[in-house]
């Protein structure tokens, strides 16, 4: 799900109070002795390690001892701050002329070196975690000085803050003894049983007769064998699904954590570092561009990302004694055309299995998202102490310099920059550049992206591709929300591209989210589909619709959300903007929007999650375009919420009653329903999910009304939901 906006709205909460010596200080005038930050929000900071040729740190550099250039351009140093073991307070270079520009300082008092220590959760097993927090402990002890301001972050089912920033060692301490809950929701072992399953499936098919879907078995092989091999490969369809999804569950709170403590440090000057202990995870290929906007994000808030692996030592090899297995990465010969190589099966394209064959793969992306931060990823040892001492010596041998680009054109592409010392037989490390993302961007985007936005009004006042969209919300925790966003689009609308036995389609899906009023962008959703089907998914999608589906977790506020979906075979291409209003918690009796549907299934539970669009043991899905046949049944799904409960029996009795009207008259007899079993999680709520037959009803439109009274209270919800009845 998309977390950002709760995660950053979260992190920026906290990170305001960082100097924590004077929160409760209030600002009553512009004098000149006051703490005032002031930090100009389009200047480049960049922290740099300046070592000898023995490789021991240099520690007494000045401003005027460094030659910075972007792309080949001279740049002025802005803003200079000495390493930690320096004696030396920040300081403005001496050949920087007077300017009435805000400079980039740091208050009296104010710590230089910020530390978010950040347990990944989602990853690392309640087994693992001993070594970790002794290590955290043990650092903390030995290191944290009143220089120094630190905060413990856990990442589970969301962004958890155990300790504000605090130079207070007890309170740290105390914090990471909180910490054992965080590994509770680990998947790591669900995903390494996946795998292990995924593998003897795997070898189970190979050593069985090759059969082809749709044909005659061949010499020597039964009905029986021809049967048992097309059901091993059906489920290992279902695994590799099942794979895709866990990885991306694992993945996306993880970086949208990443992200959001990050943004929140941009406006705080000091040397700033994000140390993550992590078991590792393998995104899908449609979650590469989060990846790539943590690293742009941190990087822009000049925030260096450490990971320490905390799986600690790691040893052993696949059982079937090859380092990676070759059927799985048959699909990636160089023979084959991009888009073979591309086409995805199973909820997975070839790129995606090819991740998670082999050893330590779930290591990649911690050594991609460190490395590109400038920092390091640290695996294969138990001694977490020995590795957060490596950190905080180079976090203490840090110079940082800001600039202000000669090119004031934030457009998104990279700026290789470059940073040498003028004092001989010395070496340089620190970031190679940047990509230039505007200041006042959260989320970043690529070109195509961006033209895509910039001609969103165009495409809206003249879409090519039929589009029905539905955002519902609901509760799952105070002022929380979860908001499924769905849409379909008629098969016939869309271009479809035969490539051997599969129906290839290839939608291109873009969302934003923003706070109503405001063109700050606060996250973003969607990617693109190359989705290979087989025929008899093909023909499934013929007689019904496409389509999507991506849950957005938010806080309550009044929204705008933008959806752009492109064909890109056909060109065809939609564009709709929706309000979305999440009231505030309160103790009124209310009920969300209705959900109108026609498709039931057996709900699937993912690591003991239950989705919000399910009742019991079904799932529905909600039908956006809101068309329905007579022959079918008409499901309504929506939860209420607060109803008072009956003395005696401790449980609400609400009664909702359905009518379906046509041209303002009745279409049929209203039908009555009681409700008094209330489910407690996420939050107490009734759930109504019905079903109407629609049989003997004429084409037309119609409207379903469906009031809901609180029968202790007599309070009284009304709603209205129109849909269509087509030949």
């Amino acid at each position: 799900m998309v977390r950002c906006l709760g995660l950053l709205t979260t992190a920026l909460m906290f990170l305001a109070a960082l100097p924590v010596q004077s929160q409760d200080k209030k600002q009553t005038g512009t004098g000149a002795n006051q703490d005032v930050i002031k930090i100009n929000s389009n200047l480049v900071s960049v922290d740099v390690i300046v070592k000898d040729k023995k490789g021991k740190a240099i520690t007494d550099l000045k401003p005027e001892d460094f030659i910075v250039s972007e792309n080949g351009v001279p740049q002025k140093i802005e803003f200079f701050d000495s390493t930690l073991t320096s004696v030396n307070e920040p300081a403005k270079p001496s050949n920087i002329t007077a300017s009435t520009e805000p400079r980039s300082r740091l208050p009296n008092g104010f710590p230089r070196n910020i530390v978010a220590l950040v347990l990944d959760g989602q990853s690392t097993e309640l087994a693992n975690l001993k070594h970790v927090r002794e290590g955290i402990v043990k650092y903390i002890r030995e290191h944290i000085t009143e220089n120094d301001s630190v905060a413990l972050f856990s990442i589970s089912a969301g962004l958890q803050l155990l300790q504000p920033f605090t130079q207070d060692k007890a309170r740290l301490i105390a914090a990471v003894e909180k910490a054992y809950d965080s590994s509770t929701v680990s998947k790591t072992s669900e995903a390494r049983g996946l795998s292990e399953d995924i593998r003897a499936m795997r070898e189970q098919i190979a050593s069985g007769p090759e059969l082809i879907e749709g044909t005659t078995p061949g010499a020597g092989v039964s009905n029986s064998m021809a049967a048992q091999a097309l059901i091993a490969r059906h489920v290992l369809e279902q695994y590799i699904a099942l794979r895709s999804t866990l990885g991306a569950q694992q993945t996306r709170p993880v970086l949208a954590a990443l992200a959001a403590i990050s943004e929140g440090l941009r406006a705080i000057p000091g040397k700033k570092t994000l140390v993550m202990f992590s078991q590792g995870f393998v995104a899908p290929e449609s979650l590469d561009w989060q990846v790539q906007s943590t690293v742009d994000i941190a990087n822009r808030a000049n925030v260096a990302i450490y990971i320490i692996d905390s799986g600690g030592l790691t040893g052993g090899a696949p059982t079937s004694g090859a380092l990676v297995s070759g059927s799985p990465l048959g699909g990636i010969s160089g023979g084959l055309e991009m888009e073979q190589r591309r086409r995805a099966g199973a909820g997975e394209s070839v790129f995606d299995i090819a991740r998670q064959e082999g050893l330590n793969r779930q290591q990649d992306l911690l050594y991609r998202i460190s490395e590109d931060t400038g920092g390091h990823f640290l695996k294969n040892t138990n001694d977490v102490a020995s590795g957060l001492d490596r950190i905080d010596a180079e976090i203490r041998s840090r110079y940082t310099i800001a600039y202000r680009s000669t090119d004031s054109n934030f457009d998104g592409s990279f700026r290789k920059v470059k940073i040498e010392v003028r004092r001989p037989d010395t070496s340089v490390s620190g970031r190679a550049g940047y990509y230039a993302i505007p200041p006042t961007q959260i989320i970043p985007f690529s070109p195509d992206d961006r033209k895509l936005l910039a001609n969103f009004s165009a495409m809206e006042a003249n879409p090519t591709l039929p589009l029905s969209l539905e955002l519902n919300a609901f509760r799952s925790r105070e002022d929380l929300y979860i908001v499924p966003l769905s849409f379909e689009i008629p098969p016939a609308a869309v271009q479809f591209d035969q490539k051997g036995d599969k129906q290839r389609l290839q939608l291109e899906v873009l969302g934003v989210i923003r706070v109503e009023g405001e063109d700050k962008i606060l996250s973003r959703l969607g990617g693109n589909f190359d989705v290979g089907l087989t025929a008899q998914q093909y023909e499934s999608i013929l007689n019904d619709k496409i389509f999507y589906r991506q849950d957005m977790q938010l806080y309550a506020g009044n929204y705008t959300v933008d959806l752009i979906v492109r064909d890109r075979l056909s060109g065809k291409v939609a564009a709709k903007r929706e309000k979305l209003v999440l009231p505030a918690n309160s103790s009124d009796f209310w009920a969300t929007e209705p959900v109108l549907s026609r498709h039931a299934e057996p709900a699937k539970q993912i690591s003991g999650s239950t989705d919000v669009l399910s009742e019991g043991n079904v799932q529905i899905r909600p039908s956006p375009s809101r068309e329905f046949h007579a022959s079918d049944n008409l499901i309504i799904f929506f939860r209420l919420y607060n109803a008072a409960s009956i003395t005696e029996t401790g449980k609400p009795l609400v009664r909702v009653t359905l009518t379906l009207m046509k041209d303002g008259k009745q279409a049929a007899r209203p039908v009555d329903y009681q409700l008094s079993e209330v489910a407690i999680e996420p939050l107490p709520h009734l759930t109504f999910a019905k079903y109407v037959k629609l049989t003997g009803l004429a084409p037309g439109k119609y409207t379903a009304v469906i009031e809901s009274r609180d029968m202790v209270q007599q309070k009284l919800v009304k709603h209205e939901a129109s849909f269509v009845i087509v030949p």
